[in-house]
């Protein structure tokens, strides 16, 4: 397909604006979007993802927007194609005639999957943002605030037993699909009782000796069909087939083969982050936070929130990670990539989850200050009343020395790196004053060395301690109360748009769905803004109390 003979975006035709007009008189979303803003999308923009030959293809900016406006109006594939056909306001946006016969629904599924094999997924926001920027709602310097939750995957959550179970399932059916008589002629007879329906908890037995029976089996018979496909002549079809390297991999988490035999483990081999959970969907994990466990990804979202009334709030930049990826990782890439639209903020808002020293230092050299409180010394010196913790020592940078509370000083002062490959300054206290200490319990618990710090680096140890000591008061917190606005955008994202499950398989297509919803809160909050100006109201008004609400303030200022 090709863009060789379409012409850019066609001017609105004089039946659709009259009847649109005469339906709608006060305008739709839609409407008020198509004349503020024009047609928003233009099909230059998506030239280098068609052909310069064949048939010509549906114009991409109706693509683009007809992808946005489904996630606004919480529709499927199908019911969206419906809506060009049936929606005058729709065909006013789109340029299209009453009569115009529409296209058929599949055509929005191979859009996105054009602007995914191209890299291309950040055309759906990336228009936008350009179109405030010429109408000067968006700059960069100002104000942005960030925040993350998490998604559900499009797959069931498994336990580790259903994992690998549910991939033997799997394998045995694509097996089935492409080579039945190969399969017939090795299969395990009891592999039907255990395969054939969905392998879940619910048919699991009771007893803890049966389960571990059963996890033995599942064992043996994924061990057994491997075995088959290593050491038999396998059909040319089911060397490359994808869900035998899945079952290898998933039986490799949670079995190890000794002696010939497959035994489970009593933890998986692998970290969260690299463990896959289900054979349908290999890019979701699981992770917990506090309470909450879940199967899926997390998406960080940034915003601007500068206080100025003639510019709406609008989100700048979404993030999809897997869900154990802590938020400290991902704040380096969301941050490069703001640099990249030249939307670098002064001040940037986070929570505790996006703060660290170092980046605390990073983010300043380009010019951004990070706020956000950071976590506290996490040693049970620091938890214990009356411990002894790192800011109860002295430490003289210049000199490579520490002082303790008891006025010794430290042995040894060397460097190495943490987990996550920050440097970090390792300083040791000799052996035989802590021995002779009288404070000695309230300061260390070991035996065979004496007290040892680690601290960052001078730079990121000052930043903390600094950030520390700030974070508790009022004028922190007074400022820092502007970031707890991005929980009201990601509500929206959620209860609004559907953030929280993804319809889609994979991370990729799950990143393209939350830069469409992105995208659809933008033009959201630009359609309130601009009929905010229209008719002299705030852009953001405050929040309505609720009768019951104004209540109890009026019993609280009684009783005062």
């Amino acid at each position: 397909m090709s863009l060789k003979l379409l012409n850019e975006v066609e001017p609105i035709p004089e039946e659709t604006q009259a009847l649109a007009k005469r339906m709608c008189p006060k305008g739709t979303l839609a409407m008020h979007l198509r004349d503020a803003l024009g047609p928003i999308y233009q099909n230059k923009d998506f030239a280098h993802l068609f052909a310069k030959w064949g048939r010509p293809a549906q114009a991409p900016w109706r693509l683009a927007l007809v992808t946005v406006l489904q996630v606004i109006e919480g529709l499927s594939d199908r019911q969206a194609a419906q809506y060009v056909q049936i929606r005058v306001d729709w065909l006013y946006a789109l340029s299209l005639t009453p009569g115009d016969p529409g296209f058929d629904f599949s055509i929005l599924s191979d859009f996105r999957q054009r602007l995914l094999d191209h890299d291309a997924a950040d055309f759906l926001l990336e228009p936008i943002l350009l179109v405030c920027r010429e109408r000067g709602w968006l700059r960069a310097g100002g104000k942005q605030r960030t925040d993350s939750t998490m998604v559900l995957a499009q797959v069931r959550s498994l336990s580790s037993v259903e994992s690998v179970g549910e991939s033997m399932r799997a394998t045995l059916n694509a097996i089935a699909e492409q080579e039945p008589d190969w399969l017939d002629e090795h299969v395990n007879p009891e592999w039907f009782d255990r395969y054939v329906h969905r392998f879940e908890l619910a048919r699991f037995p009771k007893e803890e000796s049966k389960r571990a029976k059963l996890r033995s089996d599942v064992g043996q018979d994924v061990q057994q069909l491997l075995d088959l496909l290593r050491n038999q002549p396998v059909p040319t079809s089911l060397q490359q087939l994808p869900e035998i390297g899945l079952l290898r991999q998933i039986f490799a988490q949670h079995y190890e083969v000794k002696e010939g035999q497959a035994r489970w483990r009593d933890g998986p081999a692998v970290e969260s982050q690299e463990r896959v959970v289900s054979p349908y969907d290999l890019d979701a994990r699981c992770s917990r936070k506090r309470d909450t466990t879940w199967l899926g990804y997390k998406v960080h979202l940034t915003e601007t929130c500068d206080q100025d009334p003639a510019c709406p709030h609008l989100v700048v930049s979404v993030e999809t990670t897997p869900a154990p990826l802590h938020d400290a990782d991902a704040l380096e890439s969301m941050c490069d990539h703001l640099r990249l639209q030249d939307l670098n903020p002064a001040e940037h808002y986070v929570d505790q989850g996006y703060t660290s020293g170092p980046q605390v230092i990073e983010q300043e050299k380009h010019g951004t200050q990070l706020l956000g409180p950071v976590a506290a010394d996490g040693s049970w010196q620091h938890r214990a009343q009356g411990g002894y913790a790192v800011a109860d020592f002295q430490i003289n940078w210049q000199q490579r020395e520490a002082i303790c509370p008891q006025g010794y000083s430290s042995l040894k002062w060397s460097r190495r790196y943490d987990e996550r490959n920050q440097p970090v300054e390792l300083i040791r206290f000799p052996l035989r004053v802590c021995q002779q200490c009288p404070v000695r319990e309230q300061c260390t618990k070991g035996t065979q060395q004496g007290r040892s710090l680690n601290v960052h680096v001078q730079q990121v140890h000052e930043a903390l301690e600094e950030r520390r000591a700030e974070q508790f008061t009022p004028a922190f917190q007074k400022r820092y109360a502007i970031g707890a606005g991005i929980e009201g955008t990601i509500s929206q994202g959620i209860r609004a748009l559907g953030m929280r499950k993804t319809p889609y398989t994979g991370m990729i297509k799950t990143h393209l769905h939350h830069l469409a919803i992105a995208a659809g809160i933008n033009l959201l909050r630009i359609d309130a803004h601009l009929q905010a100006q229209a008719h002299k109201k705030p852009t953001r008004p405050t929040r309505q109390r609720t009768p019951f609400a104004r209540l109890q303030e009026r019993r609280e200022t009684k009783t005062a």
